[in-house]
């Protein structure tokens, strides 16, 4: 959990980064499903082992070779772990580097459709919030596609999450 250095002054408390990252260094074909489905291979699972305690996690994706048919994508937190989300995804189904209006939502459970369903194969998303971990287990960030198609994750997204304290905090550093 996040930690005071001895050289920290009391009155400049605060966290001390330790996160978890995952990397998509290749294109990973995913299943033809609509179902939510391990959004990274770069493990074997995609999953990443938790204690109990808070965290604040980020996630980028693009997606290509989705289905021509109108459809959406969507994203989860799957896994082991008793958790309680929020986050907020700011994502788009959109030819890549083409100016667009994004879909923003809010939301404390898996959502199906994060983006404007479209007929365009390719898409992409950011994706930050935190969990409060109440059980210990595994975190396996996940997609899902509204129409079935072996959709590629490609090179460069990625899912980073940190500690910031028990699952009970409320605040850490120097509040008045």
């Amino acid at each position: 959990f996040p930690t005071r250095r001895s050289s920290d002054l009391a009155s400049t408390r605060g966290v001390w980064m330790s996160e978890q990252f995952i990397l998509q260094t290749s294109n990973y074909t995913l299943t033809s499903t609509t179902s939510a489905q391990q959004l990274f291979n770069a493990s074997t699972s995609g999953a990443v082992t938790l204690p109990t305690g808070t965290f604040e996690f980020e996630c980028q994706f693009n997606l290509s070779s989705m289905s021509a048919s109108s459809g959406s994508f969507g994203f989860a937190l799957g896994g082991t772990a008793s958790i309680s989300q929020y986050w907020t995804a700011n994502a788009t189904k959109t030819a890549f580097a083409t100016p667009t209006a994004a879909t923003i939502s809010y939301n404390v459970a898996a959502n199906t459709s994060i983006a404007t369903a479209s007929t365009t194969t390719t898409g992409f998303a950011v994706i930050q919030g935190y969990i409060t971990v109440a059980g210990a287990g595994t975190i396996v960030p996940q997609v899902s596609l509204g129409v079935a198609a072996t959709a590629l994750v490609g090179p460069g997204s990625f899912f980073r999450i940190r500690p910031l304290g028990t699952n009970a905090v409320t605040r850490v550093g120097n509040w008045s």
